[in-house]
């Protein structure tokens, strides 16, 4: 079975999980925390997440930057769990991608994934667009 957790700084994990729920319907596979809202201490939920899974689960764990607290606090627990990946530097393109992948998880797919989320962050040029006279919705992604 896949789980995962996203971990953030402030309501950002909960607000990837209200996305997924409204685009797929598949966020029972999913748990958040939404780091330094409150005075609570974090480190137990994650702890809590990797100690659940079982030989024939895999774990996604997704922070929002790498290098910051949550992604450091994920960097010291999760290390020794085979089955545990961590994702750092997220968005819902990549989490939906990894939610609905076949199959186990491996590095090697996850990496794959990885790369194809980062070739969908775009520019959009606002600057050459034209007015909506001139175009349809049918050549946006021209």
């Amino acid at each position: 079975m896949k789980k995962i957790l996203i971990a953030t700084h402030g309501y950002l994990a909960d607000g990837f999980k209200s996305s997924i729920s409204l685009l797929t319907g598949g966020e029972d596979a999913i748990e958040t925390i939404c780091a330094y809202v409150d005075e609570s201490d974090y480190t137990a939920r994650i702890q809590t997440f990797v100690d659940s899974l079982s030989p024939e689960d895999d774990g996604v764990i997704f922070t929002d930057i790498y290098g910051g607290s949550v992604c450091q606090k994920v960097a010291l627990i999760a290390p020794g769990h085979p089955n545990v990946f961590h994702v750092s530097g997220c968005d819902l393109g990549l989490i939906i991608e990894v939610l609905f992948a076949p199959g186990r998880i491996t590095k090697e797919s996850l990496q794959a994934t990885i790369e194809t989320a980062r070739s969908t962050m775009q520019l959009v040029d606002t600057e050459g667009a034209s007015s909506e006279a001139e175009g349809t919705d049918d050549d946006f992604f021209d």
